[in-house]
């Protein structure tokens, strides 16, 4: 039916919220008939992109969605916070990004890396989902943005400097059907792991079985030891 990428508010108005629940804070209030730009939809709500490049949700049953055909590949961001390791997801433009270094562009994962990969399939195999495949392109770019977060001293999916995750990947050339990010701010890897597992939005990344490869990029540093980013890509047939 093509990607939603506006949609047409319904109601006489409506609450444009900070997360995908009623109980969250209202950003801005939309009023009947105006049109919002999506950035994707999280369960029974949309996720919209404001002017200020803050990303707010509107409740399905309060607009309509404006399909247009197009052959994108669709992108689920993970936008539920929860533990306090993790953070709600934004999304926005991303700027050009800088060539990996060459500590960043390993070609084998570090122990603490390969520590992660197992206990992420670990997980899925407890709830009989195929494990995830590493891919070590995109496992330089959850480096990259694992160390962007400690130079730049941020915790966000949203980079100052990269963009979304998804404009991220997709600059450094990354090809994806549908693709989502968890970031952790840890000391160790099983803890950063377990606070994952822990929300529930996290958590639904990392069993989900449309996901076939992983990237994972940790560095130490920042204001919590270490710094996770966990990548996730469908890739195309």
């Amino acid at each position: 039916m093509g990607n939603i990428q506006r949609v047409k508010v319904t109601a006489d108005t409506s609450n444009v919220r900070s997360g995908c629940s009623g109980n969250t804070p209202v950003l801005k209030t939309a009023a009947k008939d105006s049109t919002l730009d999506v950035v994707s939809q999280v369960s029974d709500w949309f996720a919209v992109k404001l002017p200020n490049n803050q990303i707010g949700f509107v409740h399905n049953q309060e607009a309509k969605p404006v399909v247009v055909e197009n052959n994108q590949p669709n992108v689920t961001p993970d936008t539920t916070g929860g533990a306090p390791q993790v953070t709600q997801g934004n999304a926005t433009s991303s700027t050009a990004p800088k060539t990996p270094s060459s500590q960043t562009n390993s070609g084998t994962l570090t122990a603490q890396e390969q520590q992660m990969l197992n206990l992420v399939n670990q997980a899925r195999a407890q709830n009989n989902v195929p494990p995830l495949q590493i891919d070590m392109q995109v496992t330089n770019v959850a480096r990259i943005k694992a160390q962007d977060m400690i130079d730049n001293n941020y915790f966000s999916h949203n980079s100052p400097k990269y963009g979304s995750p998804f404009d991220m990947m997709k600059s450094f050339g990354v090809s994806y059907v549908q693709a989502g990010e968890n970031i952790a701010g840890n000391q160790t890897v099983p803890n950063a792991e377990n606070a994952l597992m822990n929300s529930p939005g996290h958590r639904k990344n990392i069993l989900n079985p449309a996901y076939t490869h992983i990237g994972i990029g940790i560095k130490s540093g920042g204001p919590y030891g270490n710094m996770f980013s966990q990548m996730f890509v469908s890739k195309p047939k």
